[in-house]
């Protein structure tokens, strides 16, 4: 029974922390936010911002400027994947989700004509929105909080030695059973 108890108080005590949790606003390959190295291949060059890594948010705030490394990349446009879109990834931009949003939110789609001519291991990071007075990437979570979260990159042309692939860690089963017994 103690340890029911203990597991129900550890449970409640994670979620409520999880939930304040910004996540990072980063920039992908793909709209789920899997795949954080970008090829530059001379055309229409989508690249997706994603909110991941949050546990659930109404609203974020960044920018994106397309980096000089991009040589002779051209910003178009963005696309808006919710209605309540305010500015533009170049100078900032303010997303309103609409709903509660769990991870990982595709919030915009940056359209760069590219000419194949990027630098490789060039990086592509998000960035405060420079309107923002406390100079961080911003988020609302569900609870209408105001909270300061991280801004991801994207590696155009990545190689071995340059990518933003995240290391996982090994574990066992066994592991993760003796984090929930004595």
């Amino acid at each position: 029974m103690k340890k029911a108890l203990l597991l129900t108080l550890v449970l409640v005590v994670s979620a409520s922390m999880a939930f304040a949790q910004a996540g990072s606003v980063g920039l992908f390959a793909d709209p789920g936010g899997v795949n954080c190295n970008v090829t530059d291949i001379p055309g229409l060059l989508p690249i997706f911002a994603v909110h991941v890594y949050h546990a659930g948010a109404t609203a974020c705030q960044f920018s994106a400027p397309v980096p000089a490394c991009m040589i002779a990349a051209i910003w178009l446009s963005d696309t808006a994947v919710f209605p309540v879109t305010v500015g533009n990834s170049q100078t900032g931009v303010a997303i309103g989700y609409g709903l509660c949003q769990g991870a990982p939110t595709h919030v915009l789609t940056i359209n760069v004509f590219a000419q194949g001519l990027s630098a490789p291991c060039c990086v592509y990071p998000v960035l405060p929105d420079p309107n923002v007075p406390s100079g961080q990437v911003e988020v609302v979570d569900c609870n209408n909080s105001l909270l300061q979260a991280t801004g991801g990159v994207a590696i155009i042309n990545s190689t071995p030695n340059c990518n933003c692939d995240v290391p996982t860690e090994d574990t066992t089963w066994g592991k993760v059973k003796s984090l929930y017994t004595n």
